[in-house]
């Protein structure tokens, strides 16, 4: 029997500055559909998530791009790696 889990993800482009050095750069960060749907229950959106994430680590966020839908599938009945069953 086959058993896999299926996350949904949302990759976002972002440019963002180091407020440390002042360089610009690409970056992309993905975040899950729970991960989005939990910020929404709080009143936030997915770009105030974001922002938080990288203001947290010291970027200023300059643009966020359009989201790329993707999903994550696991197959969850080849078990763990490094762990032993009993």
């Amino acid at each position: 029997m086959r058993t896999t889990a299926t996350i949904y993800t949302r990759r976002f482009p972002v440019t963002i500055r180091d407020e440390r050095t002042g360089a610009e750069m690409q970056d992309y960060i993905t975040l899950d559909k729970a991960q989005i749907q939990a910020a929404q229950l709080v009143g936030l959106s997915s770009k105030e998530l974001i922002l938080d994430h990288y203001n947290r680590h010291g970027f200023r966020v300059l643009d966020i791009g359009k989201a790329e839908k993707g999903l994550i599938e696991v197959e969850l009945s080849r078990g763990c790696v490094g762990h032993d069953r009993a």
